[in-house]
């Protein structure tokens, strides 16, 4: 690719985000920045300890998810003024931390997309509750989404406080239905980056 990329991925916990955005990662070779890490290293919570907050409480408040969108844009500033591509890893639900995203990758110069990942309700549920699960009895490393605290509960608020993507040129934002296959999903955003590339 001839330019440097910002790809935000965007969605509801749940939704395949972080499994994406590490495979996507790895097949165009460059960095990611989860906001999940970032907010465990904030608040010096190692990433493989859980915070089980209620929703909007604690390290998952305004004020904090706040602070940790600042960290991650200003890590994302340095990737990309040293003429790196990058992919950032967050829920994006407030319109107003899209438009920052936006406005960085516009000022830089840089092609930006939002990659955003959607799935029915069912299938969320089941893999929340298989991944609490699987953090119980599976070592860390192996557990994709593997620092984030999302469940059941905290799903059905934050849908609820999702404002619509409806403010992003169709030319850079790529929806995936997560109930396919991986690779579909993966061979998918490739694909519509390529398209949009010219």
């Amino acid at each position: 690719m001839s330019k440097s990329l910002l790809i935000i991925f965007a969605g509801l916990i749940g939704t395949g985000k972080s499994t994406l955005a590490d495979i996507l990662a790895k097949r165009l070779d460059i960095p990611i920045l989860s906001s999940d890490t970032i907010r465990k290293e904030l608040s010096g919570i190692p990433p493989e300890e859980h915070k089980y907050e209620d929703f909007e409480k604690g390290i998952y408040g305004k004020e904090f998810t706040d602070r940790t969108y600042e960290e991650m844009f200003k890590r994302a500033r340095e990737f990309l003024t040293s003429g790196s591509s990058l992919i950032i890893d967050a829920s994006f639900k407030k319109r107003y931390h899209r438009k920052l995203a936006f406005d960085m990758a516009s000022e830089l110069g840089v092609r930006f997309y939002i990659i955003e990942t959607v799935c029915n309700s069912e299938e969320i549920e089941k893999r929340l509750n298989a991944r609490i699960k699987n953090k119980e009895s599976i070592p860390f490393k192996y557990i994709t989404g593997q620092a984030s605290d999302g469940r059941w509960e905290i799903y059905k608020r934050q849908k609820d406080d999702f404002d619509a993507m409806n403010e992003i040129d169709k030319k850079s934002h790529i929806t995936v239905d997560t109930t396919e296959s991986i690779d579909t999903c993966i061979e998918k955003i490739i694909e519509s980056l390529r398209v949009y590339e010219i």
